[in-house]
Parts: structure tokens; sequence; C-alpha cells
């Protein structure tokens, strides 16, 4: 962890400063390390711990295709390994009282800027707007299922993995987005690293 966070920090400095060289090994050398941690930590349970790990690999897969300007394939990766949160998520015991203020926060995101999101992407293509939608869709599940778990860190991770993924689509498909790339990277690194510190909280109902 505390290699992946120098790695993060160098990352969101060559952001900032447009050293695209440096971001091409960056951004994925964070995930592996991420990566290495989720299989080395202490878990209450080891399928919660290999779904994680199997969406945080998604999740490179994803970094590599769409630094590579290939959003379609890097958000159906992306896609994927939400998925996977689900899966773990879905195995820890749930609140329903979490699970309604997930919901909430869910659709005031959905009104307020998923709406505008995904006309923007359906005016470029109804088939992209579908996978936004659907995207979006999935990634609202994550955050209600994770407010609604007993691991506040993994609810803060989902939370802002929301606000990664909201600022990268508002910047593609409405207009500047606030923060600009440095915040969805600061946003998007520090959830998958909350998802990995999550592990250990996170036990079979």
């Amino acid at each position: 962890m505390a290699v992946a966070a120098i790695i993060a920090v160098l990352d969101w400095w060559a952001v900032a400063t447009d050293r695209r060289s440096i971001e091409r090994w960056a951004k994925p050398a964070v995930m592996v390390f991420l990566i290495a941690a989720a299989v080395l930590i202490p878990a209450e349970s080891a399928t919660v711990r290999w779904a994680i790990v199997f969406g945080l690999a998604l999740g490179l897969v994803g970094d590599v295709l769409l630094f590579a300007d290939r959003f379609i394939p890097g958000a159906a990766a992306f896609l994927v390994g939400h998925l996977a949160y689900v899966v773990a998520l879905l195995l820890v015991t749930q609140e329903s009282r979490g699970l309604l203020v997930g919901a909430v926060i869910v659709l005031l995101v959905a009104v307020f800027v998923g709406r505008q999101i995904v006309a923007g992407a359906w005016r470029r293509s109804p088939v992209l707007g579908g996978i936004v939608a659907a995207y979006m869709l999935v990634i609202g599940i994550v955050v209600i299922l994770a407010v609604g778990s007993s691991s506040v860190v993994a609810a803060i991770a989902a939370l802002l993995f929301l606000t990664s993924d909201a600022l990268l689509a508002w910047a593609r498909f409405v207009g500047p987005a606030p923060g600009g790339r440095v915040a969805v990277m600061v946003t998007y690194q520090l959830a998958q690293a909350g998802f990995v510190l999550a592990i250990p909280t996170l036990a079979i109902a």
C-alpha cells in the first residue's frame, strides 16, 4: 500500500503537468501494487477477497484501455469489475437504513448529474448511451450496497468511485468537470485503495 501510495502521488503530478510518458506506466503500476496488497491483506472472507481482487484486476485492464483511448472496451472492463464488487458486497451483512441512505444518494446523483451524462452520451450514439446508462446503474448498486454494509471504509470507497466516474463522464459527454483530470485520478485511486482496505472489514453474513 505504501508503494502504491508513492506511485499514485507521482501519477497525480504527472496528470497535473501532462507528462503522459509517466502516466503510461504509473497508473497501471498503482493498480498492480493494490492488487498485491489485496492478495496479502488479512481477510474475514476469502470469497470477498477474491471478488475484490478480480474487480481490481479488471480496473487495471480498464486503465490500460482508457489510456489507449479505447473508451467502450475500457468502460466494459470497469463495468465487469464493478459487478465483481457487487458480488463481494452481496455476501456481507446489509443494514436497511444504510441501504436507504445509499439509494437516496444514488437517486440524487442520477437526477442532477447522471441524466445529463446519459443524454450527452446518447447524442453521440444510442449504443454508447445504453452502455453509459448500464454502467451508471451498476455503480449505483455498488454505492447502495457499500453504504448499506457495515464497512465505513467500503462506503467511502464506493462514494469516491461514484465521484470519479461522474467527473470523468461529465468531462467526456457534458463539459469541463471541476478539478479536471487530476480530480478524476485522485478520487479513482483512493477509491480502489479503499476497496483494498475494506477487505478486512467485510465478513460474510
